[in-house]
């Protein structure tokens, strides 16, 4: 057994019980478990070789701490998060190998950073209203706090007396004070500390851990119960009361889920060596590991569902290791969880939790990840909307539809209520921007959300749904947004053939209701499943309907005429997005009730049939109008145009077909099935559309708005009548 440590505090610190060390993600028993398994887990044995090699290259070259200067992606600013990731590396080193040298290396680090910080003021670069002192945010103070307090941990009984109080006095206390409660002349971190926010799950992480680290009682309560100790204002524990719904789902989106889950696991970790009493990862019915295994589902391919502020991130992230060996850990009934290290990552924490996951993959336990269309609710009551995601049930199909129905996400939400977007063949097909953003590029805007995330990424216009009068929903107002959320009005992923989900919105568009019903259909008659998507406006007052599809792939063919802007583009409006718009076709379909537009992704063609009128203003156009910096990538859309309507109902079809096979040069199945599009009844009641293919097949889509499941609807078109009971009925 290690010996236990007292250290003798200044009055002005907290008395605390001696404390064991390693005890936050390494424990004495899981360094002694790991130390006697070299050589049988050969997969842990490489991550933990590279976790060595890491560390032995920090000892060859000399501490830098520099003076902090620079914004993300900056010498100062990657060098400082250099330092963490070599600390940690060096602390876990000198557990698994006993060698005095890299405790030497953090404890060195540490006494260097406790000379330097005392020095600092805020951070020269001032792009956040929370400005740190190291990094030019307090978020990424608090990433470095969590890292080095791991480090802290491991090597803490190689430090003197002297050393401990030198570090602690002059810079882990201070550190935590400042992440906790800022300066006298600016409080913002107190109110980050005690937010709902990704930036606060940190900022507790953080105090919390180095509060344990150093054996302070009272940093730990105040990380799980907020600066005031009370848990009603901030706080931990708050957090995962008020973060995620009942079914796991994080409220500001999966890219930033991902984010956030790091330091929800990392510190649920410690909290469960250190204080085992509070049951961390069975609270709330296993939120943690509930949102965990929330998370795996919203993804494709590896690859995070991209709405909200997100980028391109998947399971082999650094957060999602994390996540997965500490939920595994936690609970390892969830054997898919083994099957995304094993196939996804191939990556372990060189920590109890890391081992444990490797061992038992070594074991033959892993299960296959298993997929699963299924709405997850939003807000804490589960009473907020939700994501829809419809997947195909077929093994040889690889497609997924989903429908944003939610509440605004915080700071990082967009104006895009009931969205959609649809991935099919390993590709993103219809697309949702995500954010403009060059993490820790500095050349680009310091690697913060670049100006146009405000000006385009987060308007209405940049995703898949309905605008009204070029407005954004809410006028991006976030502040309006945040009071309001859509409804989920029905589900049903039960049916083998059809998954249909339909939801409203009320609030976006001042005096206009929006429906949006998406639905997931397969036929014995298409060669691969079709989705229906029907959007209906309603107000009492006329007004301009724009529905873009923002589309991944290349264009091949539009059905109707069409003038090409050749010599010179203009854009599509002045603001709200539109002035990022540039016009590169236009044109109306005069000849038939369909219009079809069809594209290539990969190696297979998507078409898109729409029922349009002669007014209907038809255009191809495509991001980066005014974007002096570049920083808009230049994705393409089909934008639907209705003028001076009060009700208008969009119907279309999207539907996959044909190959394309560039190595034998030939292609197949160009052209889309759809030969029309007509909607037999639209009323505030009801909607009945019928879809027509080659060769005389329908799909018939009939969709109630009121009632409930068992409610029993009629409708009448033309002499043909339609009954159904519940929310819906799809004939074929």
């Amino acid at each position: 057994m290690k010996r236990f440590f007292a250290t003798l505090l200044t009055v002005t610190f907290t008395a605390v019980a001696a404390a064991q060390h390693p005890s936050l993600l390494l424990t004495e028993r899981g360094v002694a478990e790991i130390r006697a398994a070299r050589g049988e887990v050969p997969a842990f044995d490489r991550s933990l070789e590279a976790t060595l090699r890491g560390a032995d290259d920090a000892l060859a070259q000399p501490i830098v701490v520099p003076q902090p200067k620079d914004g993300g992606g900056g010498y100062t600013h990657e060098q400082h998060k250099l330092n963490y990731y070599r600390m940690f590396d060096c602390g876990v080193a000198y557990q698994m190998t006993g060698e005095a040298k890299y405790a030497r290396y953090v404890v060195d680090m540490l006494l260097a950073y406790a000379e330097l910080y005392p020095t600092l003021g805020y951070h020269p670069v001032k792009l956040s209203g929370v400005p740190g002192r190291i990094f030019w945010q307090t978020l990424n103070e608090s990433v470095w706090l969590v890292h080095t307090a791991i480090a802290y941990d491991c090597v803490y009984d190689c430090l003197t007396v002297k050393e401990r109080r030198i570090v602690e006095e002059r810079l882990f206390r201070p550190y935590a004070d400042f992440v906790m409660n800022g300066t006298s002349d600016n409080r913002a971190n107190n109110a980050v500390f005690n937010r709902m926010h990704n930036h606060g799950t940190w900022a507790t992480a953080a105090v919390g851990m180095i509060g344990m680290a150093m054996g302070d009682d009272d940093l730990v309560d105040r990380a799980l119960y907020g600066s005031d100790k009370t848990g009603r204002t901030g706080g931990f524990i708050r957090q995962l009361d008020c973060l995620f719904s009942p079914d796991g789902y994080f409220t500001e989106g999966a890219y930033y889920q991902r984010y956030a889950i790091w330091p929800f696991v990392v510190f649920a970790q410690c909290i469960e060596h250190k204080r085992p009493e509070i049951g961390i990862f069975r609270y709330r019915d296993g939120i943690i590991p509930k949102a965990v295994a929330t998370l795996t589902q919203l993804a494709y391919e590896g690859r995070f569902l991209r709405f909200n502020d997100a980028l391109d991130k998947g399971y082999d992230a650094q957060e999602l290791i994390y996540a997965v060996d500490i939920a595994y850990n936690a609970d390892p009934s969830n054997k898919q969880l083994l099957d995304i290290a094993a196939r996804y990552q191939n990556k372990f924490l060189p920590t109890d939790a890391g081992y444990a996951v490797a061992r038992d993959i070594a074991r033959g336990e892993a299960e296959p990840l298993r997929f699963r269309s299924a709405l997850y609710r939003d807000g804490r009551e589960g009473d907020e909307g939700g994501i829809a995601v419809m997947r195909s049930t077929d093994p040889a199909l690889n497609s997924l539809v989903t429908l944003k129905a939610t509440s605004h996400g915080l700071s990082h939400g967009h104006y895009d209520k009931l969205t959609m977007a649809y991935y099919d063949n390993g590709n993103e097909v219809l697309t949702d921007y995500g954010a403009a953003r060059f993490i820790n590029i500095e050349a680009k805007y310091k690697g913060h959300y670049t100006r146009e995330n405000k000006s385009f990424a987060m308007q209405t216009v940049a995703h898949n749904t309905l605008v009204v009068d070029g407005r954004s929903h809410f006028d991006g107002d976030i502040k309006r947004s945040s009071k309001y959320h859509s409804e989920i009005f029905f589900a049903d992923f039960e049916r083998p053939a059809v998954q249909i989900v339909s939801a409203v919105e009320r609030n976006a568009c001042e005096g206009v209701t929006m429906r949006r019903t998406t639905a997931y259909v397969t036929t014995d008659f298409l060669q691969y499943p079709l989705i229906l998507d029907v959007v209906k406006a309603e107000s009492a007052e006329e007004h301009r309907y724009d529905l873009p599809y923002w589309y991944n792939g290349h264009m091949i063919s539009l059905d109707f005429p069409y003038e090409r802007a050749l010599r010179s583009m203009t854009t599509l409006g002045e603001r709200n997005g539109y002035q990022h718009l540039w016009v590169e076709a236009e044109g109306r379909n005069t000849a038939s009730s369909t219009s079809c537009f069809t594209w290539l992704v990969g190696d297979r063609f998507y078409s898109l049939s729409t029922a349009t009128t002669p007014q209907t203003e038809l255009r191809l156009v495509r991001a980066g109008a005014n974007d002096p910096d570049f920083n808009l990538r230049g994705e393409p859309a089909y934008f639907i145009r209705e003028n001076g309507k009060r009700n208008h109902t969009f119907c279309s079809a999207l539907e996959s077909h044909g190959t394309y096979d560039l190595q034998v040069e030939q292609s197949a199945n160009l052209t889309a099935s759809c030969r029309g599009v007509e909607m037999l009844v639209d009323t505030p009641e009801c909607t009945v559309a019928r879809f027509t293919f080659e060769g005389g097949r329908t799909v018939t889509l009939c969709v109630a708005y009121m009632g409930d499941g068992s409610s029993v609807h009629e409708a009448e078109a033309g002499g043909e009548q339609f009954e159904w009971t519940g929310y819906y009925d799809v004939r074929m």
